[in-house]
């Protein structure tokens, strides 16, 4: 197997896969990544320049090699404040997967919530709270209960419909 050492060659890799030139299969086959540090300072390189192109290249590294760490909490909260990326929905579903119960992330998650990027303005299904209520289901301690039950004063049905399906899925009370 090959590391991927550098962001231009994730970025080649990716530009294959999505030229349909190498399959998911086989690029985990014969790659492989799993510099933490490496991602979070690419992370914080394109938060400093707002880089949406590169975020994207990173979060398809992330979810592609299982890159979650405790490590990208901070900067991905950071990033998740940012309206000039697209990302939001991501950051949530990794942490989602991380399942951090970190204070931080706790507050993050109730912040991309609440947040009002206009993405997200006329969105009926309001897809991103529903992801932060699984995120914070999944977290389940006594502080994420709490954030959920600060969303669910929403004066929206659909949001007070995702925090009472999140109760029940993880079974909390």
């Amino acid at each position: 197997m090959e590391k991927i050492n550098d962001f231009n060659e994730a970025k080649n890799l990716l530009e294959k896969y999505l030229d349909k030139k190498i399959s998911i299969n086989k690029l985990k086959k014969k790659y492989f990544i799993d510099d933490i540090k490496f991602i979070k300072e690419e992370l914080e390189k394109a938060y400093l320049f707002k880089d949406k192109t590169k975020l994207d290249i990173l979060f398809w590294l992330i979810f592609t090699f299982d890159l979650y760490s405790e490590e990208f909490i901070n900067i991905l909260c950071k990033i998740s404040k940012e309206e000039w990326h697209e990302r939001h929905e991501d950051i949530a579903i990794a942490i989602y997967f991380m399942e951090m119960k970190l204070p931080s992330t706790l507050e993050c998650l109730y912040e991309l919530a609440i947040s009002d990027f206009e993405k997200y303005r006329h969105d009926e299904y309001c897809q991103l709270v529903e992801k932060c209520c699984y995120a914070l289901g999944a977290i389940g301690t006594e502080e994420a209960k709490e954030k959920l039950k600060l969303l669910a004063k929403s004066d929206k049905d659909i949001i007070r419909e995702h925090v009472e399906d999140t109760f029940e899925m993880y079974k909390l009370s």
